[in-house]
């Protein structure tokens, strides 16, 4: 399974929420894969990625790194990560990643009808589909429903529910913006596959005192 798949909310919200993942397989494509990824992760941000990171730095955008940082961090094996706030850009980068044939597996998570749409543009066949099931157990201990869309985002649970409250609180009394909020629930994630342009988006529906064009 991966840590991505666990994403919650609306359809609509999460058609503006796809996560992509680069990497390089122990035992076959380790060595010498650090330019491979380092050039697929080029094509993330000439899309203008929502948030990236890559394991060697466990640091995502909104952590006080910049973009060349996190590729020259990059060496043999470490994987890269990076989320899109939508299918146009997530598109633009398969295609790429598609011409560029550089042997690297490739991960992506999002609307599975639409994930699907666009490999059978490019004409490939996915190699394997994971699908939640849902959470099984005691479901009376989560969050509830309202919080779990910010908190799912992060796939390591680095994202508190209660920051998440206070996030809301401090965007209802104007502490904050929307968009401040948003970057404040990026910043834990040691996976950068927080999407701040969705988490602003869902502040602005639950809090709706601004006017937000960044979608």
């Amino acid at each position: 399974m991966t840590h991505s798949l666990h994403r919650e909310g609306t359809v609509d919200s999460l058609d503006g929420d796809y996560v992509l993942f680069i990497f390089p397989a122990r035992g076959f494509n380790y060595k010498g894969s650090a330019p491979k990824v380092r050039r697929l992760m080029e094509f993330s941000y000439q899309a203008g990625p929502s948030n990236t990171l890559a394991s060697s730095l466990r640091r995502n955008m909104y952590s006080g790194v910049r973009p060349e940082d996190i590729l020259n961090s990059i060496r043999d094996g470490d994987r890269a990560y990076a989320v899109f706030n939508s299918r146009s850009k997530i598109r633009e980068v398969l295609f790429k990643i598609r011409e560029a044939d550089a042997g690297i597996s490739i991960i992506v998570s999002g609307l599975i009808h639409r994930v699907r749409e666009m490999t059978e543009e490019m004409g490939i066949d996915p190699h394997t589909i994971n699908i939640s099931l849902g959470i099984l157990g005691r479901t009376d201990r989560l969050p509830p429903a309202d919080i779990r869309p910010y908190t799912t985002m992060c796939g390591h649970g680095m994202v508190s529910p209660n920051l998440v409250r206070d996030v809301i609180r401090k965007v209802k009394t104007r502490k904050v913006t929307p968009w401040e909020g948003s970057v404040a629930l990026a910043v834990p994630c040691i996976c950068g596959i927080v999407n701040p342009h969705r988490a602003e988006r869902l502040l602005h529906e639950a809090t709706p005192i601004y006017t937000v064009t960044r979608w």
